[in-house]
């Protein structure tokens, strides 16, 4: 990786930190520098203003989710559990925060970004979805029914998205990433098939 990237990957990764501690409107770019201990014009210097900032920082989060499922394209072999652990893995490396109030904020701030981070995230969810139904079926985990397994996974993206930003979901104290394998969980051993033993 080169210095540029981990520099930049360094600033995003602090931005999203106070974002989500502090909330996107509340912060600064000096905020952002001094959390990941640089100069204010070091930041400028990657990201030409806050707007910029903001929309790396949340399509970062979609990045995580990608990259998982870059990992998976490596791991064909994976069985259905053995997928879904390498996916809440990723998913648990999600920042810890107020998701659903900056997700509020943000489409109140930056409505262009908002749109972009939902169709992208909304992407992710049901590409992971569509994977684990695909191994979950070639392990013959599902059974044959009338049920539209397109639709279920319609379903289960919509129900993930907005469920990692419901204010009840959150006040039980847990991350994205927890809430995200909980509903992966749901899917496996609740609708797909009991877990084996």
């Amino acid at each position: 990786m080169s210095e540029y990237n981990q520099t930049e990957e360094k600033i995003i990764g602090a931005a999203l930190h106070v974002f989500l501690a502090h909330g996107i409107k509340k912060t600064t770019i000096e905020d952002v520098a001094a959390r990941c201990g640089l100069t204010r014009a070091t930041v400028y210097r990657y990201f030409k203003d806050k707007r910029h900032l903001v929309r790396a920082s949340m399509m970062h989060m979609v990045a995580v989710i990608n990259e998982a499922l870059a990992s998976l394209d490596k791991h064909k072999d994976y069985d259905t559990e053995r997928s879904a652990t390498l996916i809440k893995e990723a998913v648990g490396l999600l920042p810890k925060g107020d998701l659903s109030t900056r997700v509020i904020e943000l489409k109140q701030l930056y409505p262009e970004i908002f749109a972009e981070y939902q169709i992208a995230r909304l992407a992710s969810i049901r590409e992971i979805y569509r994977r684990v139904f695909n191994a979950a079926r070639r392990e013959g985990l599902i059974t044959p029914s009338e049920t539209d397994w397109n639709l279920v996974q319609t379903i289960l993206s919509e129900a993930t998205l907005y469920v990692a930003e419901s204010p009840l979901v959150l006040s039980h104290g847990m991350s994205v990433g927890r809430i995200y394998a909980a509903v992966l969980d749901i899917m496996l051993y609740g609708i797909v098939g009991r877990r084996r033993k």
